[in-house]
Parts: structure tokens; sequence; C-alpha cells
């Protein structure tokens, strides 16, 4: 499977993650623990993770930008922490997803992509997810979600695209979408 990858009607080239970062791209992985944290580092450290670049100056982090940082993104997303300074295999599930969308969001991408965004998480968590992913639409970015709950999907996407054996099955508007016509579309390959 090939094709080409286009952010505001211009072509970037992808071979590394920091290419990607570069571009505008960012990822929040499927899993959590062992791709998108490090859980015995801090909320302030793991927010700040990808925009070392920013927080630093001849190679040192500024702590005092790194500290506020942090308590920017806790307070934006709503993240339930008695500190900045907890590590966040302390934290909820939910939590944990709101530090790493925190590390992204502060990249300020252009497009986000969410691998099974409220896996693992609770009910609240996952309602304030959904909203946190529909306000970033709103607010112009890209936003690419994978997941396998389908009223996840009928509750975020604008448009859905089916796939089965690596290839596309079905596009759906909105509108158009419904969990039956979404399975049919997933096992049409198979049969």
């Amino acid at each position: 499977m090939s094709g080409s990858v286009y952010i505001n009607n211009k072509k970037v080239k992808l071979q590394n993650v920091s290419d990607a970062v570069a571009a505008g791209i960012a990822l929040v992985p499927e899993d959590r623990k062992l791709q998108g944290l490090i859980l015995n580092m801090n909320v302030t450290e793991n927010t700040s993770l990808a925009s070392l670049k920013d927080l630093s100056s001849f190679g040192f982090i500024n702590n005092n930008k790194e500290v506020q940082l942090g308590k920017k993104y806790i307070k934006e997303l709503n993240t339930n922490v008695p500190s900045v300074n907890i590590e966040v295999e302390k934290l909820s599930g939910g939590n944990q997803q709101k530090v790493i969308l925190a590390k992204w969001l502060a990249t300020n991408p252009k497009v986000l992509l969410l691998d099974e965004p409220t896996r693992g998480i609770d009910v609240g968590a996952k309602a304030e997810i959904y909203k946190l992913i529909k306000k970033l639409a709103e607010l112009g970015m890209g936003i690419v979600v994978v997941s396998s709950e389908l009223p996840e999907i009928l509750a975020v996407a604008d448009t859905v695209l089916v796939m089965s054996e690596s290839k596309v099955t079905a596009n759906y508007t909105h509108e158009e979408a419904s969990e039956e016509k979404i399975m049919r579309a997933a096992i049409a390959e198979k049969e």
C-alpha cells in the first residue's frame, strides 16, 4: 500500500517521527503505557517530551517553562492530578490519556492521529475526550480517529472510512453512517 501525504495542499515527505512532527502531525498511540508515556516520569516531564526544543536554551531545559506547560494542559484538559510532579503511572487511565494528548497538543499539530483514543478509560473521561476532539476539529485541526468501537466512531466522525483487508470498503458521511452499514462494509472483503 502506498500513497502521499498532503497538509494544507502541500505534499510532505515523511521518513521518520521527526519529519512528521515538523510537518505538524501528532500521534496518540493505542498502547499508552508502552508507546505513549514514560510511566516513571511525572506529568510535567511527559507533557514536555515532544516540545523540548521549544523549552530549551543551549541544551538546558527551562524548568519554569516546562512546569508552566504542564500546568496549562492540566487546566485545559481538566486532568485530575494532585500535582504536576506526580508520576503518570499513579494516574487513572483517563488521566494518563489526557497527559498523552497534552504532550502532542503542546506541539501545535495540524493533524492529530488518535488510535483507539478511549480504550480502557471510564465513561466520564471518554465524554471529555469526545468533547475535546470536536472542539479541536471546530478550531480547524485535522483529526483522524481509528477505533474498533462503533459508538465512538458515530459520536465523533464527520466522515467514516471503513477498511477491511487493508482496503477501503466504504466511505460514509456522518449522516449516512450507521452501525449496520459499517459492519456490513467491514466484513465485505472477507466473504
